[in-house]
């Protein structure tokens, strides 16, 4: 029975992996680990023990150890697929990524592969289940396939990352954490951009006495930069190499930077766009016999970060690399420095430098460069906004012969249609007649992709719809029927024609999530709340960007009423921040809003020019900042300052008086052009000293802004004062 146990386990747990087969080991090890079901014996409809008793059929009957325990290697190759990419993925719905759980009870419980391959983990650590004969030392890397594997998801996750390194930390018999365990941490920290707890690991590791080496040196540099604190990343940088003379973190030893170092260095200088920084260090990297294609990529994204064309186009003549493509096994392969032309396409495309891009195309081709999906995907789109649509449409002829697979090309067909439709139109009879025609043009090129088996997705249909929203009158119900047959043309079936349950949310059809925001934008315009609330009904997890176009869409139809209780119904802190969230309803929705929220409600609110509205105004932006911790931007601070004074002193009262101070103090917080702050400031001031309310008086911001000195740019070039001047 053993035998025949891990000859199913060794399949199961083989690659490739496979989800249906992962589960099916899985119940091969609960059966082994807590009963065997007896079988008949000799034919007989009998069932016999191992006495020779006679048996209830339905009990189950414990193997006898230690034949009922899991040898080691086994449980180490359950480890490995569970926390392997194909099992573990993040792309993947979380509905289809789960395993059945082993426990004793007879209770199912489905759990993410990440969690499965903790509780195996804990196993090896406890032995529970493990057939040896002894203690046996754990390998560090069971360990970090577990924490790779938390670190891999969202970063709602990390904190299970973190149960894996306090367990590593509390086992006696497990090898201390090392620098490649916090250098997965740091690298998870620095893809969510959160510098808080990337300084946090750093000190954690400081504090376990871990040796930085070079990886993790490498990824803390990567994290910074992500983050974008480049200059913390130069510091680290400077103390790790040689040639440093700095004396900052005494924990960082002396280490050789290798082609990774100076590639991440030059990443954060392109980033911000510090081109000179970053060629002269290309001369160290150059000198140092370090340069590789990484280098050449990133140094043309610097320059061209900049708007340094040229010098791209120079740094792409002398470091082009040589490339010999084997075309005997059919695949296409890119060349190492396609990423560098098609970031020097894209960057001409966007500075309106179309026939330098698509003169760099050419060169490309001269220089063994083929152009691939991307840089295809650039030039077209420019193309298209720009209205060249024969040359686009030529374009994408190109693309077709580059035999790639057909799902590559729909982001090709997604930038066209994009740039079809874009913005550059007007309210006139001319501009709507240009709009039009695009769609025109974006629905034939719709049909085009389903002609040659380029299947549209959600982007190319919601492109499609939004285009057709912002038709005089909208075409909402084209829309709706646009999706309607997709859905139908478009959705991936199973081998049995069974088509998944959770396509439907991911896919093309009315309650794909992108999809039901652009139609609910598109009955905004067309006048139409109730279908917009039908729309938004039929997204069974909608979030805050479609919340905001529901809310946006009944406020332009004049139906702020509907726009408040959709509010009150899904913005609820109390529901949103439970430890235990449910979503047995509609009504169990709890979605977090941001600033956009509470700027479409409150505008629509003080343009009431009522005293009832401006005081609920006041105690939304009030919940806005005291309940939800959202701080307003210059958008909204200009949209309250200009509903408060446009109506002049006259009816100023204290509340009105105290709103607008602190709507005032908040944005000075914020980034403005120029002087546009100062113009905000003097023309409250104006409406203060107008207003019959002195409650201004007992306010130190108030005070100081009243008695500041106001003194006009022009006045004080020319030296003058209101005397001299005549004013």
């Amino acid at each position: 029975i053993d035998a025949a146990f891990r000859n199913v386990t060794n399949r199961c747990f083989a690659k490739p992996y496979r989800l249906s087969k992962v589960n099916l080991g899985m119940e091969v090890l609960q059966l082994q680990l807590h009963s065997c079901v007896g079988a008949p014996l000799n034919g007989s409809s009998e069932i016999v023990n191992g006495n020779g008793d006679d048996v209830d059929r339905n009990v189950l009957i414990p193997l006898e150890a230690p034949y009922n325990s899991i040898p080691r290697g086994t449980w180490l190759k359950v480890l490995r697929a569970l926390t392997s990419n194909d099992i573990n993925s993040s792309r993947s719905s979380s509905t289809l990524r789960s395993v059945k759980a082993i426990a004793s009870s007879d209770d199912e419980e489905w759990i993410t592969p990440s969690n499965a391959a903790f509780r195996i983990l804990q196993r090896l650590v406890t032995g529970k289940g493990v057939r040896t004969a002894q203690q046996m030392a754990l390998d560090e890397r069971d360990f970090n396939m577990v924490l790779h594997a938390y670190a891999a998801l969202s970063q709602n996750q990390m904190h299970s990352a973190h149960r894996v390194m306090a367990l590593q930390e509390r086992t006696t018999h497990a090898p201390p954490l090392s620098a490649v365990a916090y250098s997965i941490l740091l690298k998870a920290y620095g893809r969510w951009q959160d510098i808080k707890n990337v300084e946090m690991s750093i000190l954690h590791a400081q504090r376990n006495s871990v040796v930085p080496d070079i990886v993790m040196a490498n990824t803390v540099v990567d994290a910074y930069v992500n983050c974008g604190d480049v200059e913390k990343a130069r510091e680290i940088f400077q103390i790790m190499t040689e040639e440093s003379d700095a004396k900052g973190d005494a924990y960082w030893p002396l280490l050789r930077p290798n082609s990774r170092t100076f590639n991440t260095i030059l990443k954060g200088m392109a980033e911000i766009g510090d081109v000179n920084e970053a060629m002269e260090l290309s001369k160290i990297v150059e000198s140092k016999g370090l340069w590789d294609h990484v280098t050449t990529n990133t140094l043309v994204k610097a320059a061209v970060t900049a708007e340094e064309f040229e010098m791209a186009e120079d740094i792409l003549s002398m470091h082009t690399a040589s490339f010999s493509v084997d075309t005997a096994n059919g695949r296409h392969v890119n060349h190492p420095n396609i990423e560098a032309y098609t970031e020097l396409v894209n960057g001409y495309a966007k500075a309106g430098h179309l026939d330098k891009g698509l003169g760099m195309m050419q060169l490309m081709r001269k220089r063994g460069v083929e152009p691939n999906e991307y840089t295809y995907t650039c030039i077209v789109g420019a193309l298209a906004r720009s209205n060249k649509v024969r040359q686009a449409k030529k374009m994408i002829e190109y693309a077709l012969n580059l035999n790639l697979p057909r799902k590559k090309l729909t982001p090709i067909y997604n930038a066209f249609i994009s740039g079809l439709l874009s913005d550059n139109w007007s309210d006139n009879v001319e501009g709507q007649a240009s709009h039009a025609a695009s769609v025109i043009d974006a629905l034939s090129m719709l049909q085009e992709m389903q002609d040659l088996n380029i299947r549209p997705n959600v982007v190319t249909v919601s492109v499609v719809i939004d285009g057709l929203g912002r038709c005089n009158p909208p075409r909402c119900n084209d829309a709706k029927d646009l999706v309607q047959h997709l859905e139908f043309t478009s959705r991936p079936k199973s081998g049995t024609g069974y088509t998944r349950p959770d396509v439907n949310a991911r896919g093309i059809s009315l309650s794909n999530r992108k999809i039901a925001t652009a139609l609910i934008r598109a009955y905004g315009r067309g006048n139409d709340v109730e279908s917009a609330m039908k729309a938004f009904r039929r997204i069974s997890v909608p979030d805050v960007v479609a919340l905001n176009t529901l809310i946006d869409a009944c406020c332009r139809c004049d139906q702020l009423k509907i726009a408040l209780e959709v509010f009150g119904k899904y913005v609820s802190f109390e529901r949103w921040n439970s430890d235990i969230p449910t979503i047995d309803s509609a009504d169990d929705i709890a979605i977090k809003p941001d600033v956009v929220t509470y700027t479409t409600l409150i505008s629509s609110l003080l343009q009431l020019k009522s005293k009832a509205a401006t005081k609920r105004a006041m105690k939304m932006y009030r919940d806005m900042k005291q309940t939800w911790m959202i701080y307003p931007d210059t958008f909204l601070v200009d949209t309250i300052l200009s509903a408060m004074i446009s109506s002049g002193p006259i009816g100023f009262n204290d509340d009105d008086v105290r709103f607008t101070l602190t709507v005032l103090r908040d944005g000075e917080f914020l980034e403005w052009e120029g002087r546009q702050y100062e113009r905000r400031k003097r023309a409250v001031r104006a409406i203060l000293v107008g207003c019959s309310s002195e409650v201004w008086k007992n306010d130190e911001f108030a005070y100081g802004l009243m008695n500041e000195d106001a003194e006009d740019p022009l006045f004080k070039k020319k030296g003058w004062n209101e005397i001299d001047s005549g004013f």
